[in-house]
Formats: C-alpha cells, sequence, structure tokens
C-alpha cells in the first residue's frame, strides 16, 4: 500500500452541502496526514418505496482488519436504524480507534458542532450594536430536535440583554402558507417588531420575502437573520445575516483526533467546533462585501442548465439500459455514461458471487438445481481508471479492491452499495480528480438507473426460467422428457418443409409397448410407468442429433426423421432391440420390457401427406403387435 494509515467514512447524502464540506475536510487532512480515506456513502430516508430497503447492504463493503481508524459522521441519516446497525457493526467488528462527529453519548470520542450559541451572539448584535429591543423568534415545528437548542439560544440573548421574549416566541412548518400564517400572527400588534430571528437560512429568506410584498423594506423597518448562510442569501441584497458552519474544520478535528490516537496519545472525549456569526446587511450593518447580482444570476443560469442537461441525460441513460440483458452488455453501456460523472478518475463496479442468483421460490417452481457461490469472492466486472478500461478479474473479500489497483495518486474513494430491494448485487468505487469526493445529487439517479438495470438483468433470467419452465410443461411429457404431442408438432414443422423443398424422404417410425395393461395389473402402475420411461431412453440413445421423437400419451411413441433410407430405418429399429435386450437381461425385473414397431418412409410432395404417412406406420406397428408372441412375465411374482 501506497498509504501510511486507511481511515474509513461512514456517512449518509454525501451530495448535501455540510456533508461534501466534511468530506472534503476529512479528506484534505488525511492527505496531509499520508492518510487514505474509505467513505461509504449512503442516501436512506429519500422515500424510493422498496427501492431502498437495501440501503443496509452498506455495511457488508468494509473489512474490519483493512482499516487503522474509522469516523461515523452521525446525523447525516435519516434513517435512525441505519446509523444504529452501523454502531453496532463498528462496536462488535472493528477493534480501530473510532471518532463519531455531532453525536455524543455512544461510547466513543466525539467532534461536535455547537452551532446554537451563535444565535445568542446574533440577538446580542441586534440589541447591543442596533439597540433594537423588540426581537422575536420565528422557530420550525418539523424540525423540533434542532430547533429548541436554538430557540434557547435565543431566549438566553434576550434575558442578558433584559428585554422580554414570553410573547415573541413563534413557529412554523417550511412551507410558504405556513411562513405567511406566521408572519401574520407576528405582526397582529402595534408597533411591530424590530427584529426577526429566524430558525435557518431558508425560512429568513421566504419572511423577507413576505415583508416585501407587504411594503416593509429590510432592515429599515424590520431587520432579519437566518442561520445556515445559504449562498443565496449571500449573494442578493440585502446580504442575509446568519450563521457560518466551519464543518470542514470539523472533519479536520475528528481526522486530528484519530492521528493523536494512532501516536498512543490521549485525547479528550469531546472537542467542540464551533459555529460563528456571519453579520450582512439584512440586520442593518453596512455592506462588507460587494455583490455581482449579475454574475450570480449567471451561475443559477449555468446551475439550471446542468440539471436540465443532467435530466436529459438520466432519462437517455434509463432509455438505454432498460432494454439490457446481459451484464456484459450493460457494462460497455455504463462505459459510455461513466462519461457523465464529472471530474471522476476512477470507476470500479463490483458483483459479488452470484449476484443474479436464482430465488428459493423460482428454483422450486423451475426444477432448477440450486447453483454454489463462493461467498468470498467479488468480481470485478467492471474497471475504468483515467479514461481507460482494465480487465475483470476476481478477489476475495478481504480486499474492497483488488491491491494492484492503488497507485497512490486518489487519496479517497466513495463506495455506494448496488442493490433493489433486498437484493444486493455488490458495490461501486469512484475516485475523483484532486482527491476531492465529487458525488454530486446527480450520481443518485446515475446510480439508481445501474441498480434497476441490474434487478431487471436478474428479473429477465428468473423470467426465462419461468417461460422455459412453462415451454416444458406445455411441450413435454412429464414422465419421460419426451416431447409431448404439442411439442412433437411444433419440432417437426421445420423438417418437413425442408424435406418438401429440398426432395428428402420423411421417415415416421411408432412404437408402442407390449403388454402395458399386464405390467400395470400384475406389478402395479408404478412399474408400467418405469418401462415406459425405459422404452424412451432406448428411443431417445438410438435416433440421431435432429430427429424428433415423442411420447403421445400412455404406451405410445412417435419419431419423425429426415434423410432415412429403408435400410436406415431398420438399424435404427434393430439399435433400439439392442438397447431392451441388453436392457432385460441386466435388470433385475420379474417382466420383459418389449415393443413393437412400424415405419413408413416417403417422399412427400406436400405436408398435407403427413396424415396418411402416420396412418400406415400405425398399420405396420399393429400387424408386427398382432403377429408378434409376447411374453413378458419371467417369472411368478409370489417367487
Amino acid at each position: 500500500m501506497y498509504h501510511k494509515k486507511r481511515i474509513g467514512l461512514f456517512i449518509s447524502h454525501i451530495y448535501g452541502d455540510y456533508q461534501a464540506r466534511l468530506s472534503t475536510g476529512i479528506t484534505r487532512k488525511a492527505a496531509e496526514c499520508g492518510y487514505m480515506v474509505d467513505i461509504f456513502a449512503s442516501n436512506d430516508g429519500e422515500n424510493l418505496g422498496d427501492y431502498g430497503i437495501g440501503e443496509s447492504s452498506i455495511l457488508q463493503i468494509p473489512r474490519p482488519d483493512n482499516y487503522d481508524g474509522f469516523i461515523l459522521a452521525s446525523g447525516t441519516y435519516l434513517q435512525t436504524s441505519l446509523e444504529e446497525d452501523i454502531l453496532n457493526l463498528l462496536k462488535s467488528e472493528f477493534t480501530c480507534p473510532i471518532i463519531n462527529i455531532n453525536k455524543k453519548d455512544t461510547g466513543y470520542p466525539s467532534v461536535v458542532l455547537e452551532n446554537h450559541f451563535p444565535i445568542t451572539e446574533i440577538v446580542l448584535h441586534l440589541g447591543r450594536v442596533h439597540h433594537y429591543k423588540r426581537i422575536c423568534y420565528l422557530g420550525c415545528r418539523q424540525e423540533s430536535a434542532f430547533n429548541q437548542p436554538r430557540q434557547q439560544a435565543f431566549i438566553n440573548g434576550m434575558k442578558e440583554l433584559a428585554l422580554p421574549f414570553e410573547d415573541s416566541l413563534f413557529s412554523c412548518d417550511t412551507d410558504l402558507e405556513s411562513i405567511k400564517e406566521a408572519i401574520d400572527r407576528i405582526l397582529e400588534n402595534t408597533p411591530y417588531p424590530e427584529a426577526i430571528v429566524c430558525y435557518n437560512d431558508q425560512i429568513a429568506l421566504i419572511v423577507i420575502s413576505i415583508l416585501k410584498a407587504r411594503g416593509l423594506n429590510v432592515p429599515n423597518d424590520i431587520a432579519v437573520t437566518g442561520c445556515d448562510t445559504l449562498e443565496f442569501g449571500q449573494n442578493i441584497p440585502p446580504v442575509l445575516t446568519s450563521v457560518t458552519f466551519p464543518i470542514d474544520e470539523l472533519g479536520e478535528k475528528a481526522v486530528e483526533q484519530l492521528s493523536r490516537l494512532f501516536h498512543g496519545e490521549t485525547i479528550e472525549p469531546n472537542i467542540t467546533v464551533y459555529a460563528k456569526p456571519s453579520y450582512g446587511t439584512s440586520c442593518g450593518c453596512s455592506s462588507v462585501h460587494s455583490l455581482s447580482e449579475f454574475s450570480y444570476s449567471r451561475k443559477l443560469d449555468r446551475h439550471i442548465a446542468s440539471l436540465e442537461k443532467n435530466v436529459i441525460s438520466d432519462m437517455y441513460m434509463s432509455a438505454n439500459l432498460q432494454g439490457v440483458d446481459d451484464v456484459d452488455q450493460g457494462m460497455n453501456l455504463i462505459v459510455q455514461f461513466a462519461e457523465n460523472l464529472p471530474d471522476c478518475r476512477e470507476l470500479y463496479l463490483c458483483l459479488y458471487e452470484g449476484w443474479d442468483s436464482v430465488s428459493s421460490h423460482i428454483r422450486e417452481i423451475t426444477l432448477t438445481d440450486e447453483d454454489e457461490y463462493d461467498s468470498d469472492t467479488v468480481l470485478l466486472k467492471l474497471a475504468l481508471k483515467d479514461g481507460k478500461r482494465l480487465p475483470e478479474c476476481t478477489f476475495t473479500k478481504h480486499n474492497i479492491l483488488p491491491d494492484y489497483l492503488y497507485d497512490g495518486v486518489s487519496t479517497s474513494y466513495v463506495y455506494a452499495p448496488l442493490f433493489f430491494g433486498e437484493r444486493c448485487f455488490g458495490y461501486l468505487a469512484l475516485s475523483f480528480k484532486n482527491g476531492r469526493p465529487g458525488y454530486s445529487f446527480h450520481f443518485i439517479s446515475w446510480l439508481m438507473n445501474v441498480n434497476t438495470m441490474l434487478q431487471n438483468i436478474c428479473d429477465k433470467k428468473n423470467l426465462g426460467l419461468l417461460v422455459g419452465r412453462l415451454e416444458d410443461i406445455y411441450t413435454k411429457d412429464e414422465l419421460t422428457g419426451l416431447l409431448n404431442r404439442q411439442g412433437f408438432k411444433i419440432a417437426y414443422q421445420p423438417l418437413i418443409e425442408k424435406a418438401v423443398a429440398q426432395r428428402l424422404p420423411v421417415l415416421i417410425l411408432m412404437y408402442d409397448l407390449d403388454c402395458l395393461k399386464l405390467i400395470n395389473d400384475t406389478f402395479g402402475h408404478a412399474e408400467g410407468n418405469f418401462a415406459i420411461q425405459v422404452i424412451a431412453h432406448a428411443l431417445e440413445s438410438s435416433i440421431e442429433e435432429g430427429d424428433v421423437c415423442s411420447r403421445q400419451g400412455g404406451d405410445e411413441f412417435e419419431i419423425l426423421a429426415i434423410g432415412y433410407t429403408h435400410e436406415k430405418a431398420l438399424q435404427l429399429i434393430d439399435k433400439v432391440q439392442k438397447y431392451l435386450d441388453n436392457y432385460n437381461k441386466l435388470h433385475t425385473k420379474d417382466y420383459l420390457i418389449q415393443a413393437s414397431s412400424g415405419f413408413c418412409i416417403r417422399v412427400p410432395s406436400s405436408p398435407s401427406e403427413l396424415a396418411d404417412m402416420f396412418k400406415d406406420a400405425d398399420m405396420a406397428m399393429y400387424r408386427e403387435k398382432k403377429n408378434k408372441v409376447k411374453q413378458v412375465i419371467k417369472k411368478s411374482p409370489e417367487k
């Protein structure tokens, strides 16, 4: 390996601003220390129905022995059950040092972001710098876990300013109508509040637009502040006063804590990184930086154009992958669509052995034997590196990727599980240029297209088995495995057409088991069925490739072949007889298995002559059966 230490990171929704900045801080600091980072990214809780059931397959990807340290980005998981499963995995399987981000009391050292106290500082700023006395708080009901400490921080600031706050606490949901209703309540009494401290920037920006629509100027009539410094709020007037989260520093601190543990140092159980107020013009401060609404508008236009391009690309990718029947065909198409992933340096698609295995239910229905798979083997099905495709190979699960792929250039990899519903296919590994995780929201639909393609291949495999089984039921005799009446008619049609077109002789050979009723009555129907199966084996082993053999029902069999002469037909009959003679000598049954036959050979001028040929062969067979001395009982069944 080319790196001194290897760190793993569990994180969800890596394309979000918080997650992307956190991952960047981790990978940047790790690169400085010479560490490698494997990022295990999921997208749990996105209400994707049954598709999302398999998110937990993220737990199968990391190999505990491969890591010197691990980081868990708690709070990024919408499904707390998945976060709990990850914690349980780390506690039961991983013995390396582990750091938790933004959650205390998990049994691991933590690095926590304090993003509520700046609300107190903003309240103090409004009171002491701008001398506002009528200040209210607009919280968010939908995010009560985060809203409660922010509201308390507001109350703390009001207490420090010795200002009343009991009637200054309001709440809303994040939709426009709910925020309008909250503003109505806030503006019910005059004089109006001088400042509104909002739970976050999203609510604050909507509040500003509502106030403007009602003829109120921000900040001259009412000041407004937010919390989380959205880019939009910093690029239009008034520049929103907000709270800046040092998220990069949060990730860097986590790596620093691991590094200290690697060196045998003692660390504090909890490290706090503090968010800071960012004062703009919406609170009444003078402008801290010049705005270029035109350049930001151009940036938004480019962003919208990029989104439109991605939507079209996703639709095109989905349409092309929809009809894929074969995994190799699918990989060839994915190579083309990998070009749509910006700044992607490496892409590796790994499939678990037996990823397309047939379900036990389908195996039972289709009478399919269960395949044996090596559960410790992974197939590197697609490997793209620096624009070049590498050969596929297999490797053991001990390694997350084959060792030869690591070249020391990529210092971080993002791993995403491949799944559909409860079926787990494997995982995808990505590295990005400059070592920065470039996992964008567009990648979610890209990944879903790949997963849907793999599921379609599995479905078509199952469907193929079901169709094959249905064809067998329709065309094959269940007792002997030979064609039945329907299958026989379907199979011989092209032979007849060929014979008529090329003036070739057609052989129709009929067989009938001798004394089946006597065998059934004397020894039971199971023995009668056994005798029928022996005749079937004798016929099947005697005919040539291309000949058509069937069981018509009961003890009647028919063979249709082309290109036979009279002598060759007799040779076929002799071959069947020798098979039966040898079998009767070797088996220990109390009865002999014998059969009567009759045939017809003719060069038909049209397919309509076939009915007469069958009649002639049938009559020949019954003449032999009538004139034949039949002795099938070897000895008395009592002996």
